[in-house]
């Protein structure tokens, strides 16, 4: 029988040390439905496509002695593929010293991007309007949170983008000017790049910590050691106080 109690302990011992930390799989599930709210207000505030600022860029050439300043334009231009974020590996728990959850950090990527420009060329009195096709191979971005222990939400720290993937530039219709087309492309992919860090940076941060502030942990909040009911109880006790 004491045999017997021995093995029962030791499955018990054992179970007690085989048991999980919290784990990042509610923490994935969470970030999965941000991501999904973020692409839905990409997309209801007119980011996908997003409309690209005009740019321009000079250029000149020498002709029978004589120096040509030019200049080619682009406008009209935009970009599809932003509300294509979405988490890319593990989202992962930030904790302090004592173990504690004090916020959250996962990479993020970009899917496939597609983009046109209408370019204006001037030199030397001619004027042709190309057309600017580009395809952008993806990019990633990491995204850092705070854990709000007084509201029980998260609050975006950081969001920047890491690397964008390759810019390919296809332009037609620059016909004589034909010479000016590396120019035009270091414009573009110039601009294309800023354009995605900056929005990713602001624009989607903004949207990120709009959805951070409307939604519950949930199934989180146990987890993270932050009971929004818990909370909302002592809001109500200190608002009937005298």
């Amino acid at each position: 029988m004491a045999g017997r109690l021995l093995v029962v302990i030791a499955l018990c011992l054992g179970l007690a040390v085989a048991a999980p930390q919290p784990k990042e799989d509610s923490l994935n599930n969470y970030m999965d439905l941000v991501m999904e709210n973020i692409q839905i207000l990409i997309l209801e505030n007119g980011y996908d496509p997003a409309r690209l600022p005009n740019a321009s860029v000079g250029f000149s050439d020498v002709v029978l002695g004589v120096e040509w300043h030019g200049e080619a334009s682009l406008y009209d231009g935009w970009l599809r593929g932003l509300s294509s974020i979405h988490r890319t590996g593990n989202a992962e728990f930030i904790r302090d010293s004592d173990d504690s959850v004090i916020g959250m950090s996962a990479e993020l990527g970009l899917s496939d991007m597609q983009g046109h420009y209408t370019c204006l060329a001037k030199f030397m009195d001619l004027g042709p309007i190309a057309d600017v096709v580009m395809d952008i191979n993806g990019g990633s971005a990491y995204f850092e949170a705070t854990l709000d222990r007084t509201t029980c939400h998260f609050h975006a720290d950081k969001l920047e983008v890491t690397h964008i993937g390759h810019i390919s530039v296809d332009i037609s219709g620059l016909g004589v000017l034909d010479w000016i087309f590396e120019i035009v492309v270091n414009l573009v992919v110039a601009v294309v790049k800023g354009f995605i860090e900056d929005t990713v940076s602001t624009i989607i941060y903004d949207f990120t910590n709009q959805v951070l502030s409307n939604m519950d942990l949930g199934a989180l909040g146990p987890i993270v050691g932050c009971d929004p009911t818990s909370l909302h109880t002592l809001r109500l006790h200190s608002s009937q106080t005298p």
